[in-house]
């Protein structure tokens, strides 16, 4: 069976979803980094044969329309509970990469009751090196030019090209060239204005002590070459969670969901069987 594409509407905006397997009992719902869409985590999702899976385009993102009000931790939060209520859907396995990770970090420790399980891939918790302190400067920049520079500015070729040397570590060309047009086409439907609010959050803040009020067991994955969210960073979130458990793929970056897909999904897939085994 393959992803269905759905749409439903929230507070008035359109939302498109991607659903696997709906009439398998547990659901596991995947959080796309930012900016990106259900595109770069679909490889890894098509690895779980037992659940009923769900990859939604974050508002803002993809084809689900941008909020009215502030794009930040709390509002995407309140949108995933709303997404769940839609949905009939009372408890969850929550996956979240890089940014998602952050919608995973803050969504468990506030909406306790609906997270069964969560995953943090290559989470991204604070400011940390030089590379994220010149993206940081871009993003600065960007906030105080005309709306109609901002978009321009952001996806200027020089700083997605650099980027692309950053984030990506695949020695598969092939690979590498797919991952870089899927990002090209995401910063197409880009929102400015959804961008910079949520990397403000980001530079203005550190998620690593919200893990003390998540209750679920939580599997922490960690790229040994991430330059977005180093290992110290990521250990870091680890240490605040009261149950987690840290695995780090060696000689991976941050995209390791897109990268080494089936890899990932297999490390996750082992951690989930173990509660089964314990049944």
């Amino acid at each position: 069976m393959r992803f269905q594409k759905k749409r439903i509407t929230i507070d008035g905006k359109s939302v498109v979803y991607w659903e696997k397997n709906p009439t398998k009992k547990e659901v596991i719902i995947f959080l796309h980094g930012f900016p990106g869409s259900h595109r770069g985590l679909m490889d890894m999702a098509n690895a779980f044969l037992d659940y009923r899976l769900i990859i939604p385009d974050l508002p803002a993102c993809g084809e689900s329309e941008s909020f009215d009000y502030v794009h930040n931790l709390e509002n995407y939060s309140k949108w995933l509970n709303n997404f769940l209520k839609e949905l009939k859907i009372e408890k969850i396995i929550l996956i979240g990469h890089s940014f998602g990770s952050r919608i995973g970090l803050y969504f468990g420790g506030h909406y306790k009751s609906k997270v069964n399980r969560l995953v943090l891939v290559t989470p991204v918790s604070r400011v940390e090196g030089l590379i994220a302190r010149l993206a940081s400067l871009n993003f600065k920049v960007a906030k105080y030019l005309p709306m109609s520079l901002q978009k321009r500015w952001i996806s200027n070729p020089v700083y997605r090209t650099a980027g692309h040397i950053i984030v990506f570590k695949t020695s598969s060309k092939k690979r590498r060239q797919i991952l870089i047009a899927n990002d090209v086409k995401e910063f197409k439907h880009l929102d400015s204005r959804a961008t910079i609010q949520v990397f403000e959050e980001f530079y203005s803040s550190d998620l690593s002590p919200l893990g003390k009020d998540i209750k679920a067991s939580t599997l922490v994955i960690a790229g040994e070459k991430d330059e977005i969210a180093p290992l110290n960073s990521v250990i870091d979130v680890v240490e605040h969670l009261p149950d987690a458990q840290l695995v780090v793929m060696k000689k991976e970056g941050h995209i390791v969901v897109a990268e080494s897909p089936l890899s990932t999904a297999s490390i996750i897939k082992a951690w989930l069987d173990k509660f089964d085994e314990e049944k």
